[in-house]
């Protein structure tokens, strides 16, 4: 286990990672307990949130849930509230939560692309407004979005998804540009396709479920999906002090994909 002291939270606080009650967001909170992170586990499933939490709590690491949408302005500002008189200061951010969807611009509804811009730009915004605040009154913390290739390369099938991907590496570029000079890194990691228990929803509807997995996989030059652990590496290594040079970077992690 790595010293508290040479950690995100011996240099800047708790860490809140959204999202963190199932797949890429709970390996995230599992690897930083690993390090010795205080967490905030928030979830808009606060029963995922409390269980991500108590495993956690269990293996003698310390860990807060909270219920959070990231897409409702008042659901974040409760929460922001708990979290500063229950826990404290936030020092780094992890902006995990988000959602998708298959389809094109002509089979996707306007109500879907709306709801997935409102969760996965909207909630980065909402949620980052919440916290920064606190990084710019300590003058040093670390935000590290979840972005996706979806928003570098075209993907069939994925229109809001890649709208919404897209939009939150650029604004992880934006948020660089206004902060960095208040010592706060702001960096973004940009996962391939990843085993999660979204891939298994978003293949359910098919009319042949493995096959559709086995072409996700196929799209990686190795021949596999990458794993939430594999992200959740990625993520540490953004957050960690050791890495104190990397200020709005996006960091792909994809398997090759994008390389070829």
């Amino acid at each position: 286990m790595i010293a508290v002291e040479n950690t995100v939270d011996g240099n800047y606080g708790v860490t809140v990672v959204t999202g963190g009650g199932a797949g890429i967001g709970q390996a995230i909170c599992e690897r930083l307990a690993e390090a010795g992170v205080h967490l905030v586990v928030a979830d808009v499933n606060e029963e995922a949130a409390t269980a991500t939490a108590q495993s956690i709590e269990q293996r003698g690491g310390r860990a807060f849930a909270v219920a959070l949408d990231v897409s409702d302005a008042s659901s974040v500002e409760r929460a922001a509230d708990l979290i500063h008189r229950h826990v404290g200061r936030v020092g780094a951010l992890v902006n995990n939560a988000g959602i998708g969807s298959a389809g094109t611009v002509l089979t996707t509804s306007t109500e879907e692309f709306q709801r997935i811009l409102q969760v996965n730009v909207i909630g980065l915004f909402l949620v980052t407004k919440a916290f920064i605040p606190d990084m710019i009154e300590a003058g040093a913390g670390a935000i590290v979005n979840v972005g996706s290739i979806a928003g570098v390369v075209g993907i069939r099938d994925r229109a809001a998804y890649s709208a919404s991907k897209g939009a939150v590496l650029a604004l992880t570029r934006s948020l660089h540009a206004d902060f960095h000079q208040q010592g706060i890194r702001v960096n973004a990691v940009v996962p391939g396709t990843v085993h999660t228990p979204w891939v298994e929803r978003i293949t359910a509807n098919y009319a042949n479920p493995d096959e559709a997995i086995a072409q996700m996989a196929q799209r990686q030059p190795i021949g596999r999906m990458g794993t939430p652990q594999e992200i959740a590496e990625a993520v540490w290594f953004l957050l960690s002090p050791a890495n104190s040079f990397s200020y709005g970077s996006l960091l792909v992690v994809d398997g090759g994909m994008t390389a070829l």
